[in-house]
């Protein structure tokens, strides 16, 4: 009897250094050759996930396959030797694949908890799988059942709820502030790396505009071209901040940017509508009293990331929730993969004890020669209801044990081997 073993190898962020990772990633347009490669060498059902933070085979196959192989055949298709790369993967069979790939799809092994871009991927490389003709009943089943608990594990539970970075903390704090971000004025003050990030994630949630000053203006004009802002002069500063409704402060200033009487001449300006200042750098960049002003809001950089640690620990919370939709679809696949893998064996099971029937019903109208054509058929229709009657309940119990090891192998040797002449026994 042959069915589909199930197997995914992989590496992410918890067992490679990005420097492995970026090695064997598949780049978007080297799929088609990856799909080929390993289809070849697998003879069977094949997806690939490939994301920032972690690449993965999952490999549907009549014949088992051994994670060394696989590794192996990883390295072939980036021309590098396996030893390179040994040790820094994982790999999981049948059952706890789907576990992983249910994991994956919710967000729970992100290196962001509850991350929402990973379900996507996810939709994604089933759809390659599909294009490419790589994807049959056993992966499809799998990830469309995977797609299902994630977007069930968002909609059902809070494990992506609020700000997970500084720039998503940044945007939670800014729609307190304000009823509609799309009304708001950025202004990021310097380049550094975190506060350009902050700018594109508040641009991204909907403010209106965003301004970029900085002292070197090559540096302004690259950061507003990637960013989609204007640039203003450096030496504007002070006017700029009566424009703006955000003020990012990222700069390598050992002074303070923004003091005090800067701040509250832009407020005399703004005529006190509410300005929100956020000083990422370290040192600080804004005078620390600038907040005592009326209707100035400033917060440094522990202040963001404390409201991602708040969020992170409400994201905690709802783990074991995600895990409970997670058990419950699992027994699911489980006992869809067992009846898939027990049909033939059932199918062998019936066909046997109807043949047995047959014959039981042949000698036993050779020995009752007097009965009628419509007595026989009868009696012959009774003992096929019997065969299914007796048979109903094993059948059921072997669909719903067939995921677990050894079952079918048991089965198969109780029942599998019978031949029909076995069964003629005498009463």
């Amino acid at each position: 009897m042959t069915f589909m073993h199930l197997l995914v190898v992989g590496t992410n962020h918890k067992v490679a250094p990005v420097e492995v990772r970026e090695k064997v990633a598949f780049a978007e347009e080297r799929l088609p050759d990856a799909y080929e490669h390993f289809r070849r060498r697998s003879d069977g059902e094949v997806v690939l996930l490939s994301t920032c933070n972690r690449s993965e085979i999952y490999l549907a196959t009549a014949m088992p396959l051994s994670e060394r192989q696989v590794v192996r055949w990883w390295a072939e298709f980036f021309g590098m030797d396996a030893d390179e790369i040994e040790g820094r993967f994982y790999a999981y069979r049948d059952r706890e694949v789907a576990r992983h790939l249910f994991r994956v799809a919710c967000g729970l092994d992100s290196m962001m908890l509850g991350e929402t871009q990973i379900l996507g991927q996810v939709k994604e490389a089933l759809e390659v799988a599909e294009q490419l003709a790589a994807v049959g009943t056993y992966l499809g089943e799998l990830f469309r059942r995977a797609i299902k608990i994630g977007k069930r594990a968002r909609t059902e539970t809070a494990i992506s709820k609020g700000a997970m970075s500084v720039g998503g903390a940044a945007v939670e704090l800014a729609r307190r502030i304000f009823a509609d971000l799309r009304t708001c004025t950025v202004l990021l003050v310097g380049a550094g790396k975190m506060g350009a990030d902050t700018a594109r994630a508040l641009v991204q949630a909907g403010a209106k505009s965003l301004l970029v000053c900085n002292r070197t203006l090559s540096r302004a004009q690259e950061l507003a071209q990637k960013l989609g802002g204007q640039v203003v002069p450096f030496e504007q500063l002070t006017e700029q901040l009566s424009h703006a409704d955000i003020v990012i402060a990222s700069t390598g200033a050992p002074n303070f940017v923004l003091t005090r009487p800067m701040v509250t001449e832009a407020m005399r300006h703004r005529r006190y509508r509410p300005l929100f200042l956020i000083d990422i750098a370290v040192p600080r960049n804004i005078e620390p009293s600038v907040g005592d002003l009326d209707s100035v809001f400033l917060f440094d950089i522990d202040d963001l990331e404390q409201v991602v640690r708040e969020y992170l620990e409400e994201r905690r919370k709802e783990v074991p929730k995600v895990e409970a939709l997670i058990e419950t679809e699992l027994s699911h696949f489980a006992t869809w993969l067992g009846e898939r893998r027990a049909k033939p064996l059932i199918v062998s099971l019936v066909q046997q004890a109807h043949e047995q029937a047959e014959t039981a019903a042949r000698e036993l109208f050779d020995e009752l020669p007097h009965l009628s054509e419509r007595e026989r058929q009868a009696i012959a229709a009774k003992m096929r209801a019997l065969v299914m009657r007796l048979l109903h309940r094993p059948l059921t119990q072997l669909k719903r044990l067939a995921h677990s090891d050894g079952v079918l192998d048991v089965a198969s040797q109780l029942f599998g081997e019978t031949k029909t002449e076995d069964a003629n026994l005498s009463p």
